[in-house]
């Protein structure tokens, strides 16, 4: 098991060193389309690997911070990849049964955070019981977000471009974030500014471009 754990962590690792540069691209290169999708899909698939790793290791060494954010990021990174084939929900285009097989899935891991949030808290567990809680909060919100979109209760023209952006921005600040939380004994920055700082910096940019894009309705 040691063997096969080092392995999955220097994969987890290489997946995650090509994400946080392709993911940095993508956003540099958002307005020329086709170097954008070549790096974006070469995130995306980053993002598959980390996550499969990350649930395993955090798994097999109990680490709940991974696991959250793990769940937290790829969900974002997933939905976001999904809304590109989702343009024409407002003029009847249906979702596929993966659609909602993702939201079902997650929802319930999702809700499955706030329950053992509950619990940890209950049990004077308030540092991993908040971390829980918060995360799985975010996710229930963001399920109900984006099953609106799925059924069609939408106001915006650009509302799958908008659920692409912050979408795909949210996962890379979740990468971000785990990288500087994780390393920060090297780094050697305030815990704070490891916790907040991707969130800090990036937010208002999602903020931005989403604001360039409600000024259409459907």
């Amino acid at each position: 098991m040691t063997q096969i754990y080092s392995m999955i962590k220097i994969i987890h690792i290489i997946a995650g060193g090509i994400a946080l540069l392709t993911g940095l691209g993508a956003i540099l290169y958002r307005h020329k389309t086709k170097i954008h999708k070549r790096i974006g899909k070469i995130y995306f698939w980053c993002m598959s690997i980390i996550f499969v790793s990350a649930v395993f290791m955090s798994l097999v060494k109990i680490n709940l911070f991974l696991l959250c954010i793990a769940f937290f990021s790829y969900y974002a990174a997933l939905t976001a990849y999904r809304s590109l084939q989702l343009k024409k929900l407002h003029i009847g285009q249906k979702p596929e049964k993966l659609d909602w097989l993702i939201e079902f899935f997650f929802g319930l891991m999702h809700f499955a955070f706030v329950g053992f949030a509950l619990y940890l808290l209950l049990n004077n567990n308030s540092s991993f019981g908040t971390i829980s809680l918060v995360f799985g909060l975010i996710g229930l919100r963001s399920n109900y977000t984006t099953i609106k979109r799925l059924r069609g209760q939408i106001t915006e023209k650009a509302y799958w471009l908008m659920a692409h952006v912050s979408g795909m921005i949210a996962s890379y600040i979740a990468t971000i974030t785990a990288f500087t939380v994780n390393n920060n004994q090297w780094i050697g920055m305030p815990n704070i500014v490891a916790w907040l700082g991707p969130t800090i910096l990036l937010v208002p940019f999602i903020f931005y471009e989403i604001g360039k894009l409600k000024n259409k309705t459907v």
